[in-house]
């Protein structure tokens, strides 16, 4: 039986974010493959994400050898830092180049806050304080209204995979807390801070959705592939649309 009977879904993901890879793998639905294909990321800095972006395209192109029924592209901060045009180029550049349906992480994540109806958010992150403003910026540009955000401030794209579920879990509250919990949503940025085990305590003990990287390309790439599966305890994102 082929491999992906249902969908095959492409990842484009930085070299260093095994973590992102394994946590769509940990709850892959029936009959839903994966093929990866990676960039170098020098640094988590405008430059460096420039270098990762130039990597896209030819990424694509390996995985449109693969068969598959979308190509995701994670690494939001590649998008957002460049501003809120960025998306549409890239999804084009990489549908131009393959003649496969494309999404990215940072549009997934957009497209999760407004399936949940979230327009103020607490957000979390592994990056900068100036890459959080950029995020931050792209957010507002969206409609979302950022009320707390704080970030872990690290530079070196591997470091991120050192970060678990208990530290995502903690940072999520403490930036609810920050927000007063007057917000609709909690938001973790980063495709390489594990969030899956730690998504339906979050909820419960906060009362609000919350949203992250992997989760919500993970969310957006099945319903590309038109697949409604619910997968448990991965939020309520997945019962609201």
């Amino acid at each position: 039986m082929l491999q992906g009977w249902r969908a095959r879904i492409g990842q484009i993901r930085p070299a260093t974010a095994i973590e992102g890879a394994e946590e769509w793998r940990t709850v892959t639905p029936v009959g839903v493959a994966y093929a990866d294909a990676r960039t170098i990321v020098p640094k988590v800095d405008q430059g460096g994400l420039k270098v990762m972006m130039e990597q896209v395209v030819t990424a694509a192109k390996q995985l449109a050898t693969a068969k598959v029924d979308i190509i995701v592209q994670c690494g939001a901060p590649g998008i957002f830092l460049e501003g809120t045009g960025r998306n549409a180029e890239v999804v084009r550049q990489i549908t131009d180049a393959t003649n496969i349906p494309a999404i990215t992480m940072m549009e997934a994540m957009i497209d999760a806050l407004r399936a949940v109806g979230a327009t103020r958010v607490a957000v979390c992150s592994t990056y900068t304080d100036s890459v959080n403003a950029a995020l931050g910026t792209y957010l507002e540009a969206h409609q979302v209204g950022v009320r707390a955000m704080k970030g872990l401030q690290l530079t070196d794209p591997y470091d991120s995979s050192l970060h678990g579920d208990d530290v995502s879990y903690r940072m999520g509250r403490e930036v609810f807390r920050m927000a007063g919990g007057k917000v609709d949503a909690i938001l973790v940025s980063c495709g390489t801070f594990r969030t899956f085990q730690m998504l339906q305590y979050l909820e419960n003990d906060t009362g609000v959705p919350v949203i992250s990287s992997n989760q919500a390309s993970l969310w957006r790439a099945l319903r590309g592939c038109g697949l409604k599966d619910i997968i448990p305890n991965l939020g309520s994102l997945w019962t609201r649309a």
